[in-house]
């Protein structure tokens, strides 16, 4: 019988039987061991990746919107940033369609790695969850809340027709005529309506809103005397307003901006506890290892405070402003809550 133990040095040679054994036997464990390895191997590319793989030599950064428009801008000056600081190839993918939920969908099914990212924000991560029935995603599980980068004030304007030179004004003129004036929005749940809605609550007001149609123009509408009012983005309404075609009454941001400085905010117009933002995150994949989501945080902290980025942010209309991601977290539920009930007491659903 061939011998399982090593042969002594005194020992008589194996038979050939037995040689073809242990040769067989060694072959056998060398072959184990590989296994093994594979398998070890294998069960850590099952893990989250982890931190010290960041960043990757290709970013992929996923845009829900359509090229040109604000998270699009927000997206390319972060691939400017990363591509001049790390040597990094950085792609912005745009998939826009079905309300941002083809990117969304794209970016809950990419591996948690850190080499796939999103820009999103109030329209695709807080609005459509509160006004949207049967909405497909839980944002506050589905991904990982990373930073926010920016935010970009709103503005209530009046057209030249409205005599009102306060938000006070126009209260007082909204209630002498009741379901007379109207607002203008873009799309059933859109920031500019859900707005519109919020301060109606808040003022106590009946006011009635127009949509705006796919051939329509609101500042136009507003000139004409159409609409009376609306709740616009200042990027889209500012060479209006520094022109005199419309007036703005208050921002609705909690703070002045420095694009409009003579304005007050609407709480300080006399509207209590009213302050709305449209603002934009970065988000990763659901399941991103906790210590590789904190390199990536920091890194858009580091771009959020480059006078580049700062700059370039600034020139397209945004008010830098970033959040970290446990306080983005807590802010983007804050928000759908918020906005979960001015749906509903405004009896809104797309």
């Amino acid at each position: 019988m061939c011998s399982m133990l090593p042969a002594a040095p005194d020992a008589a040679p194996e038979s050939p039987a037995c040689a073809d054994s242990g040769l067989t036997r060694r072959l056998a464990l060398k072959g184990a061991l590989a296994a093994a390895g594979i398998a070890a191997a294998g069960g850590a590319a099952l893990r989250p990746a982890r931190a010290a793989a960041w960043p990757p030599q290709t970013i992929r950064i996923i845009v829900p919107f359509p090229a040109g428009r604000v998270t699009d801008v927000v997206a390319r000056v972060i691939a400017d940033s990363m591509r001049a600081a790390h040597g990094t190839t950085v792609i912005v993918d745009n998939r826009p369609g079905a309300n941002a939920t083809i990117g969304m969908e794209a970016l809950k099914r990419a591996a948690p790695d850190g080499a796939t990212l999103l820009v999103g924000g109030l329209g695709s991560h807080g609005l459509p969850p509160a006004v949207v029935e049967n909405y497909p995603f839980d944002v506050n599980k589905d991904f990982t809340a990373l930073a926010l980068m920016a935010e970009f004030v709103n503005v209530m304007v009046v057209g030249p027709q409205v005599p009102a030179r306060s938000v006070r004004d126009f209260i007082a003129h909204a209630k002498a005529k009741p379901g007379d004036l109207n607002y203008v929005y873009t799309s059933n749940g859109a920031s500019n309506q859900m707005t519109a809605e919020l301060f109606k609550l808040q003022a106590g007001l009946d006011i009635v809103g127009v949509p705006l149609g796919q051939a329509g123009n609101s500042l136009v509408m507003l000139q004409r005397g159409d609409v009376q009012v609306a709740f616009e983005n200042l990027p889209t309404v500012k060479g209006a307003i520094t022109g005199g075609l419309l007036r703005p009454l208050a921002v609705t941001s909690p703070y002045r901006t420095p694009q409009l400085p003579d304005v007050p905010t609407m709480m300080e117009a006399g509207v209590p506890d009213f302050a709305v933002t449209s603002w934009i995150g970065i988000y990763g994949p659901p399941g991103m290892d906790s210590a590789l989501a904190g390199l990536v945080e920091a890194e858009l902290r580091r771009i959020a405070g480059t006078a580049e980025a700062r700059q370039m942010l600034q020139t397209a209309g945004f008010e830098p402003s970033f959040k970290p991601r446990a306080e983005f977290a807590a802010f983007q539920r804050g928000e759908v809550e918020r906005w979960t009930r001015v749906a509903r007491d405004a009896k809104i659903k797309a």
